[in-house]
C-alpha cells in the first residue's frame, strides 16, 4: 500500500497573485460595475416615475372629489400664488429662491390649499420624488408653532395645474384683490402668449371652469396637473402659450425624470410622458420665456392637451 505524504509550504512557495492576475480581476470588476450601475439607475429613475404617478393619482382624485362637493366648480387656479385662504387649490410660490419653497405646512392646510380636505397631512404628494432641493423650513410666517421651524425639509411642491383649468373669483376677475366665491372659469391670460387676454370671455381659446365644460380635448386628452421644472415653478399654474403662430415656452413641464415628465388628465388617468426634444432642458438660473420652432414636438404635443380654440 503507498502512502501520499503531506509536503508542508516553505516560505518560498507562491501564496498570492500575481501582477497581471489581479489587473484581469480588477478589470472584470469594473466591467462587472459599469454593466450594473446603468441598470440600477434605470431602475431608480422608473421606481421615481411609478412613485409620481401614485402621488399625481392621488391629486387628481382630490380633485374630482372637489367637483363632486362644489357644484362641479373646479378648485380655484388663480396665477398669482396667493396665500389668502379660500382661493387656490394650493396657495404659495414654490419655485427656487420661492417665498414657500420649503414650506410643506401650506400644504396640508386646508384653508390655503382647497385640495388638503381629500389629500390630508400627506404633503409629500405635491413633490416630484426625482426632485433633490433641500432647504430650511420657510412656513413661520404663517406657521410658527410648526414643529419644522428651524429643520431643513425637502422642497414642498413640483407640481402645477394647467393655466387653462379651474375658477377664480369675481375680485381676482375684475384684476382686484380676491374677493367673492371663486365660481368664474380662470382667464387663462398667457394661453395667445400675450398676457392679460380674458379668453374665458373673448376666447379665442377655451378654459375650464368645470369639468362638465371639459369637451375639446376630450377629458382623457386634457392635463389637469403637470410636474413642473424646479427652475420653472412658481404659483399653482402652469402658464402655456398655445398659440401655433407664436410658439413659445413660459413655464416648462419637469424632465427631471430622464428628461420625462408624470402628467394627471381630467379623466383621472395619469401618464408618464418622455420628452424626445431639448428646448425644456432648463438652466440653473431663472428662466424667461423661451421661443422654440413651429414643429418643435414636445411643445406641439403638450399645448395640444392644454387648450383649443373655439
Amino acid at each position: 500500500m503507498c502512502f501520499q505524504t503531506y509536503k508542508p509550504r516553505t516560505l518560498g512557495a507562491r501564496s498570492g497573485f500575481t501582477l497581471t492576475e489581479l489587473l484581469a480581476i480588477t478589470s472584470v470588476l469594473a466591467l462587472a460595475t459599469l454593466t450594473f450601475l446603468p441598470a440600477r439607475a434605470g431602475s431608480r429613475t422608473k421606481a421615481q416615475a411609478l412613485r409620481c404617478m401614485s402621488n399625481l393619482r392621488e391629486v387628481v382624485n382630490a380633485v374630482t372629489m372637489y367637483t363632486h362637493d362644489n357644484h362641479d366648480l373646479l378648485p380655484p387656479d388663480p396665477d398669482d400664488g396667493t396665500t389668502t385662504p379660500g382661493y387656490s387649490w394650493c396657495s404659495g410660490q414654490a419655485g427656487v429662491s420661492g417665498a414657500d419653497e420649503f414650506d410643506p405646512d401650506i400644504l396640508t392646510d386646508p384653508r390655503r390649499c382647497l385640495l388638503a380636505r381629500y389629500t390630508g397631512t400627506n404633503a409629500s404628494v405635491y413633490r416630484c420624488t426625482a426632485d433633490t432641493r433641500t432647504g430650511r423650513y420657510d412656513g413661520a410666517g404663517l406657521y410658527p408653532t410648526s414643529p419644522l421651524v428651524g429643520k431643513i425639509v425637502p422642497s414642498a411642491r413640483t407640481i402645477s395645474m394647467n393655466h387653462a383649468a379651474g375658477t377664480i373669483d369675481p375680485g381676482y376677475n375684475g384684476s382686484g384683490g380676491h374677493s367673492g366665491v371663486p365660481n368664474l372659469p380662470v382667464n387663462g391670460p398667457w394661453l395667445t402668449g400675450s398676457y392679460g387676454q380674458n379668453n374665458a370671455v373673448n376666447g379665442p381659446y377655451r378654459t375650464y371652469g368645470k369639468l362638465s365644460q371639459i369637451v375639446l380635448p376630450t377629458p382623457a386628452d386634457l392635463v389637469m396637473m403637470t410636474e413642473e421644472a424646479p427652475f420653472s415653478i412658481n404659483d399653482g399654474t402652469c402658464s402655456t402659450c398655445v398659440n401655433p403662430a407664436n410658439p413659445e415656452w413660459i413655464d416648462y413641464p419637469s424632465t427631471l425624470h430622464n428628461n420625462g415628465c408624470v402628467l394627471n388628465f381630467a379623466d383621472g388617468h395619469v401618464e408618464f410622458h418622455k420628452w424626445v426634444g431639448s428646448s425644456l432642458f432648463l438652466p440653473s438660473v431663472a428662466v424667461s420665456i423661451r421661443r422654440v420652432a413651429p414643429n418643435d414636438p414636445d411643445w406641439t404635443w403638450f399645448t395640444q392637451r392644454v387648450s383649443v380654440r373655439f
